[in-house]
């Protein structure tokens, strides 16, 4: 089976909007350039794909691939289908293409050279796709479609990467490519912590710099380490407070270098960790240097 290098995906939101189809609306079969993502966030259809007719109704995810025909049939029912159009590899012609309403037959020989390869091309060509984490993935979603509306392309954009990864993660495993996994991303997070000592890393922090939900960054780390990420950057923050605190600095001064916006805090939280204040274990410290 063909791979992706996971590390080459790096999607273009084309649409991404809220709509409703009425009872009634027919969308005539049309086959697409690019991906589509659609939530039945409630009522159903009948969806053409491929050539088979599939029941479709609320709470699914469909993903409709490029060059595969296909119809919406909302004869019976009204149906509310959040969506968003994308490219899964941003390319020089990404924002030059526009989404297509034709079927393969009414498409020019330029156009039908906009049909782009489908990554997963050697899987059934069945549209639903399921998730581990509904909840995480719904958030997403519509995070992507806010963001979007909103005109705020980055968190859009991130919020669609972190999508993709529980999209691929969850339905099409086996075609990532093992390059993914040499330097993956609980790697570069644990290395990420352990050169700034944890200093100043906060989740939400993380989120903005790699562009994945906090929640699909914790799950990644969890599954590699077998501990928590904010359990892993406070061990690491206390373990620099235990070399500062041998520097004979105010233990003050050293709450703040390690990241507490208190005293108090540093003091409650080494405590928890050592079992003995900061005050005390300096005061050891400075007594067993001195033998």
């Amino acid at each position: 089976m063909s791979s992706i290098d996971i590390h080459t995906v790096n999607p273009y939101i084309r649409v991404a909007l809220r709509s409703v189809l009425k009872k009634g609306y027919i969308i005539k079969r049309r086959v697409i350039f690019d991906y589509e993502l659609v939530y039945i966030e409630d009522g159903g259809m009948l969806f053409h794909y491929d050539g088979i007719a599939y029941p479709c109704e609320r709470g699914q995810f469909l993903l409709i691939r490029p060059g595969i025909p296909h119809s919406f049939d909302c004869r019976e029912q009204t149906l509310s289908q959040p969506h968003i159009h994308f490219d899964m590899i941003y390319t020089a012609d990404s924002k030059k293409t526009p989404v297509s309403f034709k079927d393969l037959p009414m498409m020019s020989p330029t156009e039908k050279a906009l049909i782009q390869k489908d990554l997963f091309c050697e899987f059934p060509k069945t549209p639903f796709i399921s998730f581990a984490n509904i909840e995480e993935v719904i958030s997403l979603f519509y995070k992507v479609i806010d963001c979007f509306a909103a005109n705020r392309p980055l968190e859009a954009k991130g919020a669609l990467t972190s999508l993709l990864s529980d999209l691929i993660n969850d339905n099409f495993a086996e075609c990532l490519s093992q390059r993914e996994t040499c330097y993956g991303i609980a790697r570069q997070l644990r290395d990420l912590i352990d050169s700034t000592h944890g200093v100043g890393i906060s989740l939400d922090s993380l989120e903005k710099q790699f562009s994945y939900s906090k929640f699909h960054l914790e799950r990644q780390f969890q599954r590699e380490y077998g501990v928590s990420l904010i359990a892993y950057v406070n061990k690491k923050r206390m373990q620099l407070a235990q070399e500062l605190l041998t520097e004979r600095k105010s233990v003050s001064l050293i709450a703040e270098e390690v990241g507490f916006s208190s005293i108090y805090a540093f003091s409650r939280a080494f405590k928890n960790r050592f079992g003995i204040p900061p005050s005390e274990y300096q005061k050891a410290m400075t007594v067993h240097t001195k033998k």
